[in-house]
C-alpha cells in the first residue's frame, strides 16, 4: 500500500508584527517591525528505503552518547520492513525526511538485536530509578508493547506530531483488522531531555560548584504534553556521556547536560493524548 498525504503549515521565520504606524497627541511613532511569513508545504509519506540514512542520523541523535551501543542500521531496517505503518515528513521537492513517526512491536521483534539491546538498556536504567519491577511487568505481560519512535530535526515544528500520531493509530487499526500484530497494550517513548542549573560558580579550590536548582526541559515540545498521560516514567543519563563535569566547555559551564525520560503510555490514553496535542499545538 502506498499513499501520499499533504498538510500545509505556515512557519514564522522572524518574530514581530505587521508594519504599522500610530499617531497620538505626543506625536510618538512606534518602530516598524517587519514580519516575514513563509509558506511551507509538508508532505507525509510511507517510510521508504531512500529514507534509510536520514532516519539513521535522527536515531543517532536520539540515542545520543550511547548510540554506539545499539545496532541502529538494523533498527532502521525494521522500520522500513513495515512500510505501511508510520509516516515520514518531507518538504516539497526534497527526498530526505525531516521527521518520522512509527512503532515497533517489541514482542514480535524480541529476538532482533536492536530491540533486545533497547529492552536490556531500559531495564538496566530503570533499576537505578526504582521502577525496574514495573517495567519488567510491562515487558513480560501478555499484552504487546510498542516502541514509539518519534524523531525530527530541530527546525521541524512540533505541530507535525499530532497528525502523524493520528494517522499512526488509524494505520494500526487497519492492520489489526487484517490480522497483523499491531494491537498494543502499552507504548514506550524515549523523550530527549536537558538538565541545567541556574548558576555555576567556582569554589575556593577552583572547581565548579552548582549553586542553583536543577531545571529539566524537554528537547521536543510535544513530550511535555505526552508526559501527562504516562502511567510509568523515569529519567536516565547516558552511560557514555562525553560531557564530563570537569571539562571547561559551554555545556559544563552553564550546567547543561542531555538526558532521556522514558514514558510508558497505556493504550486507553491514546485518544485523549492525541486530542491534547491537537489542542496544545494547534497551528
Amino acid at each position: 500500500m502506498s499513499r501520499k498525504r499533504s498538510h500545509d503549515s505556515d512557519k514564522e521565520m522572524d518574530s514581530g508584527s505587521e508594519d504599522s504606524s500610530r499617531q497620538n497627541s505626543d506625536a510618538e511613532v512606534d518602530d516598524e517591525v517587519e514580519k516575514e511569513i513563509v509558506d511551507v508545504d509538508f508532505e507525509f509519506f510511507d517510510p521508504k528505503p531512500i529514507d534509510f540514512h536520514a532516519m539513521k542520523r535522527m536515531l543517532m541523535a536520539s540515542f545520543g552518547d550511547d548510540a554506539e551501543d545499539f545496532n541502529l542500521s538494523a533498527l532502521v531496517d525494521l522500520i522500513l520492513s513495515q512500510n505501511t505503518i508510520g509516516s515520514t515528513v518531507k518538504f516539497e521537492g526534497d527526498d530526505d525526511p525531516y521527521a518520522f513517526l512509527t512503532v515497533l512491536n517489541m514482542h514480535v521483534h524480541s529476538e532482533s538485536e536492536p530491540i533486545r539491546q533497547i529492552k536490556d538498556y531500559l531495564l538496566k536504567k530503570s533499576e537505578k530509578r526504582g521502577v525496574s519491577s514495573q517495567l519488567s511487568d510491562i515487558f513480560g505481560a501478555p499484552g504487546h508493547v510498542g516502541l514509539l519512535l518519534c524523531e525530527r530535526v530541530v527546525n521541524m515544528p512540533p505541530q507535525v506530531v499530532a497528525p502523524m500520531l493520528k494517522m499512526l493509530v488509524e494505520e494500526l487499526e487497519w492492520a489489526v483488522a487484517d490480522g497483523e500484530p499491531y494491537e498494543f497494550e502499552h507504548y514506550v517513548l524515549l523523550a530527549p531531555m536537558y538538565r541545567e542549573t541556574e548558576a555555576v560558580d567556582d569554589d575556593e579550590a577552583g572547581a565548579k560548584k552548582r549553586t542553583g536548582p536543577v531545571i529539566d526541559a524537554y528537547g521536543h515540545a510535544e513530550d511535555e504534553f505526552i508526559e501527562e498521560f504516562a502511567s510509568t516514567k523515569f529519567d536516565y543519563k547516558f552511560s557514555r556521556s562525553k560531557r564530563v563535569a570537569e571539562s571547561r566547555n559551554s555545556f559544563a559551564d552553564t550546567g547543561l547536560a542531555p538526558s532521556r525520560r522514558c514514558l510508558v503510555i497505556h493504550k486507553s490514553k491514546m485518544a485523549a493524548l492525541i486530542a491534547r496535542l491537537e489542542s496544545a499545538l494547534a497551528m
